[in-house]
């Protein structure tokens, strides 16, 4: 009988305002519903046994179920408002100590961009909170899937609004895919500034005059083929379809297009791929041709790095090709760090480095030497102004012309691997000279 009583109490109520409003529209009976209703339940007459509130029997005392407001913004996922009222978040915040904004944004404007958090997403509509009064509708079905799916529910995204409410459609809507671009383009032309900012595009086709077209995040910028890469292409179809980090370079008014350039991010990466080159000079590095030339060939590596290989440290194989003519540009091949000397010069080389060899033999010659002294050495050259002898191991000295009798003939007397015996009258050991004069002569 208690309850009878609370719901024929909190029904009446409703009726007679029904009543004295006909003329209401149905949005304003609701509205008025909500607020008698509010104003005729006592808390009191629904607390259960234990203390807790009976939401249940709350509910079931109405024609129509709660709606939450879900345009309140509360401090965790588990509070929920269903009051409708204009002081809805004014309530809360006082309730709960909290210092919550109410709506931030009193109008929208047709084609303005605006950021706020995914909502919700289903496989028809998504929903966007930009801190308005409703929800933004999002028609998934006309979006870009490759940008609208990288997004979840609770991601910041940007939107612009395509059209606000009407007749036919009590929703506002909107588009993440034209607002994502409109971002993006407005990055890209603010970048094309300043030149430090890279941005992952994808090459999507070549164009007549030697470019490419590369899509940013749904926008078509161009790249002209000389910022394709360090060097120029071997191939201009290899790139096509691939994936890479271009630096906006300039922005043209007049025809609305963004030039980005791959090169610029290739070369901003040379100082870190250089001192990864000095930890591992000996290991074999893999990479192409991009050219050749009589003293040597030019390599491309690790994407943004050039080199050149001199004719003295190619393999056999390759000084075979290199001789006859038979490198193309774009041919793989391999090779080692011989010397890196600044960033635009880097030495390569095929061929194995000979041990270094110590040689002591001005130390084993001169060790307990006497001077003067007679040695026996051989011819090694003769000249107009003396005669040059190896000692010993990597030791020459001289016979000075000065010291042969006027009338001899050095070249008719003396020939190249001929024994003499020699005698040293002088050692010049800063040098390392030694002066002879051969005995018999």
């Amino acid at each position: 009988m208690e309850q009878n009583k609370k719901r024929a109490r909190i029904s009446a109520t409703p009726k007679n305002a029904l009543t004295q409003n006909l003329n209401a529209s149905t949005s304003e009976v609701e509205e008025m519903n909500d607020i008698v209703i509010t104003k005729s339940v006592k808390e009191y007459d629904y607390i259960l046994s234990n203390g807790e509130f009976d939401w249940d029997d709350y509910e079931t005392s109405f024609n129509s179920k709660l709606r939450q407001n879900k345009h309140v913004k509360t401090l965790s996922s588990n509070h929920i408002v269903y009051s409708h009222e204009a002081s809805a978040q004014g309530m809360y915040n006082l309730i709960n100590n909290a210092s919550l904004s109410t709506y931030d944004i009193s109008e929208l404007i047709e084609g303005s961009i605006m950021v706020g958090k995914l909502h919700s997403m289903t496989e028809k509509w998504a929903t966007v909170d930009v801190d308005y009064r409703e929800l933004l509708y999002i028609d998934v079905a006309k979006e870009d899937r490759n940008v609208i799916g990288q997004y979840m529910p609770g991601d910041t995204v940007s939107v612009k609004v395509l059209s606000n409410r009407s007749n036919s459609r009590e929703f506002i809507l909107a588009s993440i895919t034209e607002g994502n671009k409109q971002k993006t383009f407005t990055e890209l032309r603010d970048a094309a500034e300043t030149g430090d900012t890279a941005f992952m595009g994808t090459v999507d086709s070549m164009i007549p005059g030697g470019g490419y077209i590369v899509k940013v995040q749904g926008i078509d910028c161009f790249m002209p083929g000389s910022l394709a890469g360090i060097n120029k292409l071997a191939d201009f179809n290899s790139i096509i379809g691939t994936d890479m980090y271009v630096v906006p370079d300039s922005f043209s008014e007049r025809k609305g297009t963004i030039v980005v350039s791959h090169r610029a991010y290739l070369q901003a990466m040379i100082p870190n791929m250089l001192a990864d080159l000095e930890k591992n000079l000996n290991v074999v590095q893999s990479g192409f041709v991009t050219g050749s030339a009589k003293f040597g060939v030019f390599c491309e590596f690790n994407n943004c790095l050039t080199g050149m290989i001199h004719v003295n440290d190619l393999s056999d194989e390759w000084a075979e090709k290199h001789k006859l003519g038979r490198i193309a540009p774009g041919t793989p091949i391999d090779f080692k760090i011989k010397q890196i000397v600044s960033e635009k010069k880097i030495i390569l080389t095929q061929v194995e480095p000979k041990p270094e060899v110590i040689d002591n033999s001005w130390e084993e010659f001169t060790k307990d030497l006497n001077i003067p002294s007679v040695v026996n050495g051989t011819v090694r050259s003769v000249k107009d102004y003396g005669v040059f002898i190896e000692l010993h191991g990597s030791v020459v000295g001289m016979a000075h012309v000065s010291s042969f009798a006027k009338d001899v003939s050095l070249k008719d007397a003396f020939v190249k691997g001929q024994s003499v015996s020699v005698e040293i009258t002088k050692l010049d050991n800063d040098t390392n000279k030694v002066f002879l004069k051969v005995v018999g002569a």
